[in-house]
C-alpha cells in the first residue's frame, strides 16, 4: 500500500493539499508537488524518506525540527516496516511537541520514534546515527551539521530541509546575502573540500540538500 494513503487512512488529522494551495481541496489530477502543511516536508520528500530508510534499515535515525511530525511519521513508519531502527526527533516548544507525540501514538509508532524537548544545539545523543534530518529553524541547520558531523556514521547520510542547490549563497533584496540560512561554515566548505563530505541535491519546491559523509571502505577515484 502506498505510504502516503496509509499514513492518510490512519490520522484523520492529516489533511493533504496541493503544494502551496492551502485553503483548497487536494487535486490528485494536478501535476507537482503536495503538501500537508507549509513547515513539514513536502508528501514526496516524505515519501522518499521513507524508502531510503526502507533501504538503508539504519539503527538509529535523528530529526532536528520535529514540528507537528510530519516527516517522523514517514521516518518512523519507514522504522516500523524494518522491523529495526530507532528514531529521535527534537522540537523545542511544548505544545508543537505534545501534537507530535499524539500523532506518533495514532500512528502506532511510540515505540520508535522518541518525541524530545529541547533545543537541538544543546541535545547530547547516547550513540551514533546512521541517517540525520536537519529541518529546524533554517538559520540554525548549518550549525547542526557540525555540532552532529561526530555522529553521524562514516557511510551515513545528513540532509538540510529547505535548502537548494544554490545554498542559499545569493543577494536577496529584501534581507541581504544568503537569508535565511546564513553563509555556509567554514568548517563545512572544508569537510566538502577535503572529500570528507560530499554533496548532492533535489530541486524540490522547498528545496533538499544532502551530504554522503565518506567511509574508509569507499572506492578512491
Amino acid at each position: 500500500m502506498d505510504i502516503t494513503k496509509r499514513l492518510l487512512e490512519t490520522d484523520s488529522k492529516l489533511s493533504r493539499h496541493n503544494e502551496g494551495a492551502w485553503d483548497k481541496p487536494y487535486n490528485p489530477d494536478l501535476p507537482g508537488f503536495s503538501s500537508f502543511n507549509d513547515a513539514g516536508v513536502e508528501v514526496e520528500t516524505g515519501e522518499f524518506l521513507y524508502a531510503i530508510l526502507r533501504l538503508l534499515k539504519p539503527d538509529n535515525v535523528l530529526e532536528t525540527g520535529t514540528h507537528w511530525g510530519v516527516g517522523a511519521s514517514y521516518m518512523g513508519m519507514a522504522l516500523k516496516d524494518n522491523k529495526k531502527g530507532k528514531l529521535d526527533t527534537l522540537e523545542f516548544l511544548p505544545e508543537i511537541r505534545e501534537q507530535a507525540i499524539e500523532r506518533m501514538k495514532t500512528l502506532g509508532l511510540e515505540d520508535v520514534v522518541t518525541c524530545h524537548l529541547g533545543d537541538a544545539a544543546k541535545f547530547k545523543p547516547t550513540h551514533n546515527y546512521n541517517f540525520m534530518l536537519m529541518d529546524t529553524e533554517p538559520q540554525t541547520r548549518y550549525a547542526e551539521v557540525i555540532r552532529y558531523y561526530d555522529y553521524l556514521d562514516a557511510g551515513g547520510f545528513v540532509f538540510i530541509h529547505d535548502l537548494h542547490r544554490h545554498m542559499h549563497q545569493i543577494d536577496n533584496s529584501e534581507h541581504g546575502y544568503a537569508w535565511p540560512f546564513g553563509r555556509i561554515p567554514e568548517q563545512i566548505k572544508a569537510w566538502v573540500k577535503e572529500g570528507a563530505l560530499r554533496p548532492f541535491h533535489f530541486s524540490t519546491p522547498r528545496g533538499l540538500t544532502g551530504f554522503y559523509k565518506v567511509s574508509k571502505d569507499d572506492y578512491i577515484w
